[in-house]
């Protein structure tokens, strides 16, 4: 009998995370269905398995908090109730998970609970950012007004996200499809020539006996070198995600050319996009930075990030923090205290935020660009890698022939 992890929400909307023995993977999904529990992921407790989780439903992206709060943005300021706004987009929500939520939060302000109240049950659905920014809404009584800027928040976030995404998919695939024909070659292509070759006597180039033992590995032990690349990559994620690794893993990717400064770039998009729209809203600066701390997504920027939020806290500014950083460019410390002194520090902020996001935009088009080439050229490499390792010895065999 095994023992496995679960992650799962209850019948009452709340998050739960538990152990439960069974014989199998069917028998534990057997029993936390008799529990009436709606399963999140569950995957068996030991280290080679951790990373194995079996997804039951969907995260929640950036795309659908986008359209959740443009729906309800537009509904409230239709002159609807929350309640009612609630109520129509919960059947119209395509993700299970974002869906459930709704449900809950309907159920709660139906009772009188506030809306941010019932959000925080929900850590995992709702980010902190749009939890303070709904909390501001209802302090102020500008509701409709908070969900139309975290609308316009997170369309931004997705829009940024699909530029990197696109550009990254045509190398990936063309890497991926280059290793597995380059595969194919070696375990059934190039073994075909062995014989012809050693049968016709003919001394191979060290080009050809290079492929010739690399094609005979692959042949050999192409089990092993799978099984081997699926545990390494399944130990670097979960060793990728402890504290220390994580920082150096992201401090090595800010020091590679482009996709560094894309991610540096990225980052202070998200810092001065996120900051912008909380200020905007009223939301105190300490819990601005706070909340803004766990969006950075790169370990090395929120360790030293974590210092901004200590001198802030103990009554300094923003920009000396930053500055003293010594991570951001220095325009961005200069902005922010012109801000500071102008007492216009969200506008100082969105406009380093369309800067940085207008940056990474470029980057990454220029980074496409350059790319077509460099993968025509790496799959020319190849091909005539593998032309050169055939042909040589035929060229050899008819200079002999000729003789």
């Amino acid at each position: 009998m095994a023992n496995y992890v679960y992650e799962a929400i209850d019948d009452r909307g709340k998050n739960i995370k538990g152990n439960i023995s069974a014989d199998n993977t069917e028998d534990a999904i057997r029993q936390l269905k008799e529990k009436k529990l709606y399963i999140i992921s569950l995957n068996e407790n030991n280290l080679l398995n951790k990373e194995l989780s079996i997804k039951f439903i969907n995260k929640v992206t950036s795309k659908d908090l986008a359209v959740f709060c443009r729906q309800i943005a537009t509904l409230l300021q239709s002159g609807l109730n929350v309640l009612t706004c609630f109520n129509v987009i919960k059947d119209q929500i395509n993700n299970k998970v974002l869906k459930n939520a709704i449900f809950k939060l309907s159920e709660d302000v139906e009772k009188g609970t506030a809306i941010s109240t019932s959000m925080r049950n929900f850590p995992n659905v709702f980010p902190e950012i749009l939890i303070n920014m709904v909390e501001a809404g209802e302090v102020g009584g500008s509701l409709d007004n908070s969900f139309d800027k975290m609308a316009i928040h997170f369309e931004k976030e997705m829009k940024l996200k699909q530029k990197i995404t696109n550009a990254l998919i045509y190398p990936i695939i063309v890497i991926l499809v280059a290793l597995v024909v380059l595969n194919l070659l070696l375990i059934f292509v190039i073994p075909t020539f062995v014989g012809m070759f050693n049968d016709l006597g003919v001394e191979l180039p060290s080009i050809t006996r290079f492929i010739l033992r690399a094609s005979s590995f692959m042949k050999n032990n192409w089990l092993q070198i799978f099984i081997f690349v699926m545990v390494f990559i399944i130990l670097i994620r979960y060793y990728s995600k402890t504290p220390s690794v994580s920082i150096y893993i992201s401090s090595f990717k800010l020091k590679i050319p482009i996709i560094g400064k894309i991610t540096l770039y990225s980052s202070i998009a998200r810092l001065t996009r996120t900051l912008s729209t909380l200020i905007n809203a009223g939301v105190p600066l300490i819990t601005a930075i706070e909340t803004t701390k766990k969006l950075l997504q790169n370990s090395f920027i929120e360790e030293k990030f974590e210092g901004v939020v200590e001198k802030v806290r103990g009554g300094e500014g923003l920009s000396d923090p930053i500055k003293e950083m010594g991570v951001f460019p220095k325009l961005v410390p200069v902005m922010i205290k012109t801000g500071e002194e102008s007492g216009n520090l969200e506008s100082m902020l969105s406009k380093l935020a369309d800067l940085y996001e207008n940056e990474v935009e470029n980057m990454v088009t220029r980074l496409t660009a350059v790319f077509e080439p460099l993968m025509i050229v790496f799959l020319a490499i190849i091909v005539g890698f593998m032309l050169a390792a055939i042909i040589l010895p035929m060229f050899k065999l008819y200079g002999n022939i000729n003789i």
